[in-house]
């Protein structure tokens, strides 16, 4: 696999949730863990589309804001985008903070005990109210879930592609 082809074009920042008044305002979806995202000034991509949106101004609190976009300015606009995603690069996202990682990092990497055994590929990142468990799906498409905590995950090697983990007992 070539360095850097797991990673996607786009991550999904936020949702339209649904217009707000009449002067083109929506309720926002926060779905980035950054507190900066949504700031005046900065852009996003709606999801299948060909448009970027530009941020004019937001207010409210964690979990969903009202938004105001540059050239959203009535009722009927703003119901078109109702439902639709905001998205972001990768490159937009910065570097997470140290001994963290974004979630489309650790997809496709792949898994490895501290044996060398290949336990297969991240699939998919699931929140949990604990910790992160990891979906790791070997190539008889069998899935494991490893949880995403210090005592398990030995080393994360991005540039090269790879996870090693030591399983708890009864993990595997």
């Amino acid at each position: 696999m070539p360095s850097g082809s797991r990673k996607p074009s786009r991550v999904i920042a936020g949702r339209v949730i649904k217009p707000y008044g009449i002067l083109g305002w929506v309720r926002v979806e926060v779905l980035s863990a950054n507190p900066e995202r949504f700031r005046p000034g900065n852009a996003f991509l709606v999801e299948g589309r060909e448009e970027t949106l530009v941020l004019e101004a937001a207010r409210g609190g964690p979990g969903s804001l009202l938004v105001k976009f540059r050239g959203v300015d009535d009722r009927s606009r703003a119901s078109e985008l109702a439902g639709e995603y905001l998205m972001i690069t990768p490159e937009q996202m910065g570097e997470p903070p140290p001994g963290s990682y974004w979630e489309h990092d650790l997809l496709r990497l792949r898994v490895f005990d501290v044996g060398g055994r290949c336990l297969g590929e991240v699939m998919e990142v699931m929140e949990t109210g604990a910790n992160d468990v990891l979906v790791v799906r070997d190539e008889a498409g069998e899935e494991r879930l490893i949880p995403l905590i210090e005592e398990v995950v030995v080393e994360i090697d991005l540039p090269g592609e790879r996870m090693v983990i030591r399983p708890l007992p009864g993990l595997l």
